[in-house]
């Protein structure tokens, strides 16, 4: 069955993946790395940007046989209904449409799992037991098994991701998966448009990582802040979502308190962040939720009538005719500025680093 706007765009997910760091000074801030990977020249979406690992849901995502196979493995059914229970907004990208698919909050966080086993060989598993074990908020990351094997069958549809796990006899580690925030492509893209939730995967170390040759050109760890100035540099080139989660991860240096803020947050929703384009004089301009210059009910299929309202004045001047900011100012491909002088939307990090919320975690 097709879903409701598969017409106007597809589903996917992406895994932000954070690994402790021992800091290689003194003068290094933060104690984590972010794991990245720029795409191929060939990848048919956004060549050669640098992005999180991800990609479109499939079909094996959402099969009643995950329900099966978590019963067999002894899977705490109230653990999983868990994961289903968030009190926030909800884009349309989690909901389930049909009694003969897993619910949405569980095949989206299998979708981003199988999406960075694919492309970079990391694989976020254990057997159940040492999974209902841990109580640090933390991921793991399964080592013993033949990675480049796995990644060829699963891409080629040889072998399925839930295969991998059976015959592993282990479970992923979807529980130590916390909902980040929903992404939209603008509607100026009409050809590729992708709906993604973003999830948040934490390890205690850096993991070894086997990357796909056909969809991976090279894999990068490093800092928010280095990964930023890399692409203001104009050494690598940071996709528009990328650009923002990075900018406000970049004001938190302790993986510590990133892991007890998500687990804070998890079940608190995410406003589908579908950026608005505006035209000035010195640039472009994209506007976000909760922005004065927002669409009140953009249904997010329309053309956005007016682009060209304001070519004629610089974005200082129409950022003077809102009192309430959230947005990205864009320069040129690398140079972008970020506004926002109000709460986060959903509970989250404020992209200006005023995250005084966070107090006491």
């Amino acid at each position: 069955m097709m879903r409701k706007f598969a017409k106007y765009w597809r589903d996917s997910a992406t895994l932000v993946v954070l690994a402790r760091n021992k800091p290689a000074t003194t003068n290094e801030k933060y104690n984590y790395k972010v794991l990245t990977f720029k795409r191929t020249e060939k990848t048919s979406f956004m060549p050669s940007s640098v992005v999180f690992p991800g990609g479109g849901f499939d079909r094996q995502d959402g099969a009643l046989e995950w329900t099966n196979f978590f019963e067999q493995r002894g899977v705490n059914t109230d653990r999983l209904k868990s994961l289903t229970q968030v009190t926030g907004p909800r884009p349309y990208i989690f909901q389930t449409e049909s009694d003969d698919q897993v619910d949405r909050n569980i095949s989206l966080r299998l979708c981003a799992l199988r999406e960075a086993f694919e492309e970079l060989g990391i694989l976020l598993a254990g057997p159940v037991d040492e999974l209902d074990a841990r109580t640090d908020g933390y991921s793991q990351c399964l080592k013993s098994l033949d990675v480049p094997s796995w990644q060829r069958r699963i891409h080629d549809g040889a072998a399925s991701f839930r295969e991998l796990h059976s015959e592993l006899g282990v479970v992923p580690d979807i529980f130590s998966l916390y909902e980040w925030s929903c992404w939209l492509t603008p509607t100026m893209f009409r050809k590729r448009r992708f709906e993604t939730a973003f999830y948040l995967a934490v390890l205690n170390e850096i993991p070894s990582v086997h990357p796909e040759e056909h969809e991976v050109a090279e894999y990068l760890w490093d800092t928010p802040a280095a990964l930023l100035e890399a692409h203001r540099a104009e050494k690598l080139w940071l996709a528009p979502p990328q650009m923002y989660e990075l900018t406000r991860l970049s004001h938190l240096y302790d993986i510590d308190q990133i892991v007890r803020f998500a687990i804070e947050r998890n079940r608190k929703g995410s406003t589908v962040l579908c950026p608005v384009q505006y035209t000035v004089s010195d640039g472009v301009v994209f506007v976000l939720p909760g922005d004065d210059l927002y669409p009140a009910n953009y249904d997010f299929i329309s053309k956005h009538s007016d682009v060209d309202k304001y070519s004629e004045i610089t974005r200082e001047e129409l950022r003077s005719k809102a009192k309430r900011l959230h947005r990205v100012e864009h320069l040129g491909l690398h140079h972008q500025e970020y506004f926002l002088n109000q709460m986060p939307l959903d509970g989250h990090l404020n992209l200006t680093g005023d995250n005084g919320h966070l107090v006491g975690l």
